[in-house]
């Protein structure tokens, strides 16, 4: 039980290494949005959500990492309402915990 509690600690804190990085990915996805979705902001957006796909299913959170898919999706497609609703819940799944 003992390695189990050590290692849910580990992943707390990791994962609060990690905040401060994710939200900066975030902060490009809004920034991708803020300048309707021109380059180069929306390339920067598509590396970012690609990138946020990946960590967020790492860290077993697999809504956000879906939400991110879905940025990635709209970026893709030029979609400025599906991103920056996909931004708001990502946001809001990165800085619940």
């Amino acid at each position: 039980m003992q390695e189990t509690d050590e290692l849910q600690a580990v992943i707390a804190a990791m994962w609060a290494n990690a905040r401060p990085r994710l939200l900066a990915r975030v902060d490009a996805l809004e920034a991708a949005v803020s300048a309707d979705l021109a380059q180069p902001e929306r390339d920067e957006a598509l590396r970012q959500a690609h990138t946020l796909v990946g960590t967020l299913g790492t860290f077993g959170r697999p809504e956000a990492s879906e939400a991110a898919r879905t940025a990635e999706t709209a970026l893709e497609a030029g979609d400025c309402a599906a991103v920056s609703a996909a931004a708001a819940t990502l946001r809001a799944a990165v800085e619940a915990d």
